[in-house]
């Protein structure tokens, strides 16, 4: 997990390389540790993210990573991150979708508080 200083504040984003993808990863977030794997699909030119629960279990498979909408949004219950992943640019810039040229590099997976 990466963290950028913005107007004073810390913000926490998910750092994703795309030059690995597809990949895996483990990340600790809040108090929970997850599995998660970024991958793309070339057909539709979309990334796609699977998440996997510390003992095994397959919460999302494919989810698609699409710009400003929260990660796992409609199928959340309490075995979810707790915090809000969102794809988002903080940058200025007006992006309307995550393409592999902008993801993880304008485009980042920021997390963000619940409530």
């Amino acid at each position: 997990m990466a963290q950028i200083i913005e107007l004073n504040q810390s913000i926490e984003y998910i750092d994703i390389d795309t030059a690995r993808v597809p990949y895996t990863f483990t990340i600790k977030l809040i108090d929970r540790t997850y599995k998660f794997t970024i991958k793309h699909n070339e057909v539709g030119d979309f990334f796609t993210v699977d998440l996997e629960a510390a003992n095994g279990d397959i919460l999302c498979y494919g989810d698609p990573i699409r710009y400003g909408r929260p990660l796992f949004e409609s199928i959340s219950d309490e075995r979810f991150p707790l915090p809000m992943i969102v794809p988002y640019c903080l940058t200025g810039d007006s992006l309307a979708e995550v393409t592999k040229d902008n993801m993880g590099k304008e485009v980042k997976l920021y997390l963000y508080s619940r409530g």
